[in-house]
């Protein structure tokens, strides 16, 4: 939905957004992505963004020392498509200098925890492990994860690259029973519970259903992971 009612209110107004004046060399193109962040702000966008021009100039030579500033006008944007354009007007020495009609796109970034070093495979999440950067909302996937907390106490899967996004099958709950293992099964009924001894016929966490083999009559079946050394099968 267009800020077209709020948009009008501002231009009417005459409201500007400024950089403050500062002695350079040149105006660059950082100095522009001030004044329109500071625009953004005062139309009540004040979550952090990417900026990109691709219309109007957006670097001036100025001579040794000059101060300048940019005020930004008419300023309008599109939350839907993420496009925004507005009229910059800069002053040297207090004098107008030169204008441009801007015309960009902007982009919200959002924060997101990556690991903070190379975690290899079979390591546990830890705390001193992730470190967090932005990244643009757009970007992300579903299969995407980058919650601390849904992070922290994962095993890897496998290796997880620093500064790199993980995904829900790089990552899962630390692996207690491997295949292979020789463990202990539980059986249950409502008037009994017996044991046997079972070997794992694959990988599992807590609370998984893995299947697994007596280790006496060789027959299958599948039981809860409770613990390194115990399953859980329960027959009734």
């Amino acid at each position: 939905m267009r800020h077209t009612i709020k948009f009008l209110i501002a231009v009417l107004s005459f409201a500007f957004a400024t950089v403050q004046a500062k002695a350079a060399e040149w105006v660059k193109e950082s100095d522009f992505v001030s004044a329109v962040r500071e625009e953004f702000s005062n139309q009540g966008q004040d979550g952090a963004m990417d900026i990109e021009f691709f219309g109007g100039q957006t670097t001036y030579e100025l001579k040794d020392g000059d101060n300048f500033k940019i005020m930004i006008s008419n300023f309008d944007y599109d939350s839907e498509q993420n496009k925004f354009s507005g009229q910059a007007e800069i002053f040297v020495n207090g004098q107008k200098f030169a204008e441009t009609d801007l015309i960009g796109k902007y982009f919200l970034l959002t924060e997101v925890y990556v690991p903070a070093r190379t975690i290899n495979k079979g390591e546990i999440i830890k705390a001193s492990d992730l470190k967090v950067e932005q990244i643009r909302e757009a970007r992300l996937k579903e299969t995407q994860v980058y919650e601390k907390d849904k992070l922290l106490g994962k095993e890897a899967k496998r290796i997880l690259k620093e500064g790199k996004l993980i995904t829900s099958s790089d990552v899962g709950n630390k692996i207690l029973v491997h295949k292979g293992d020789v463990i202990t099964a539980v059986y249950k009924n409502m008037k009994m519970q017996i044991t046997a001894k079972v070997e794992a016929m694959e990988d599992g966490a807590q609370g998984d259903k893995i299947e697994v083999k007596n280790t006496k009559s060789g027959k299958t079946f599948h039981a809860e992971v409770l613990n390194a050394a115990m399953v859980e099968v329960d027959v009734q």
